[in-house]
């Protein structure tokens, strides 16, 4: 369920799934971060470059496929993260120095087709340590910035799917076709305890996915 802030240009995320209650998700049409640390525009990737562990300005970003270039709906046009044909995987993002992230976002889109703006069915997984310690259905738009804000985690995963169902089946293997772009890492301005809801339902934690 999303819930308009009154600020308006950002929306609290009341996910489904589970989390720590110090973890927090948002989406937003601009990026919220400050006291930038980590910054990953994709500028420099080439057209059919390989995309396993991919490192930008101390961020990793991998999926075991090359990059295909395109307009994406709701981008500027300029290169971003995105995998040929889709991945049957997670795209796996973490600090190149094993650290824990504070807060981040980043610029979502998709390649599911018809190729126009509208609804993207987005699953995050978050781990530290290799333990899963928040998992997030989150509807959004073609352009929204997506933010996980709380720090305690170490590794994101994420993913579009072509439809609600086949994203609450959290199949770890079912084709997704996300693009990225424009992921910071840093501090959300203002703080998350006066903009951000926690994930509201708490369940089991599973194991990571091998």
């Amino acid at each position: 369920m999303l819930n308009k802030c009154s600020i308006g240009t950002l929306v609290l995320v009341a996910s489904t799934g589970s989390a720590l209650a110090s973890i927090s998700t948002y989406t937003s049409d601009t990026s919220l971060i400050g006291g930038l640390t980590n910054f990953a525009d994709f500028n420099s990737l080439n057209n059919f470059q390989s995309l396993l562990n991919y490192q930008e300005d101390g961020l990793q970003i991998s999926a075991h496929r090359d990059y295909f270039s395109w307009n994406a709906p709701g981008f500027d046009g300029s290169e971003m993260f995105y995998a040929g044909t889709g991945s049957l995987e997670l795209i796996d993002i973490t600090l190149v120095s094993g650290d824990n992230f504070g807060d981040v976002d980043m610029q979502i889109s998709s390649g599911w087709s018809p190729i126009v703006t509208g609804t993207m069915y987005l699953w995050a997984q978050l781990y530290d340590d290799g333990n899963l310690v928040g998992e997030f259905d989150i509807d959004a738009q073609s352009g929204d910035y997506v933010g996980f804000a709380g720090g305690g985690y170490d590794q994101i995963l994420i993913g579009s799917y072509v439809t609600a169902d086949v994203r609450d089946s959290h199949d770890p293997i079912a084709r997704n076709a996300i693009a990225l772009d424009n992921i910071s890492a840093g501090t959300v301005v203002p703080a998350p305890a006066t903009l951000l809801v926690p994930a509201m339902a708490m369940i089991g934690m599973r194991r990571r996915r091998s």
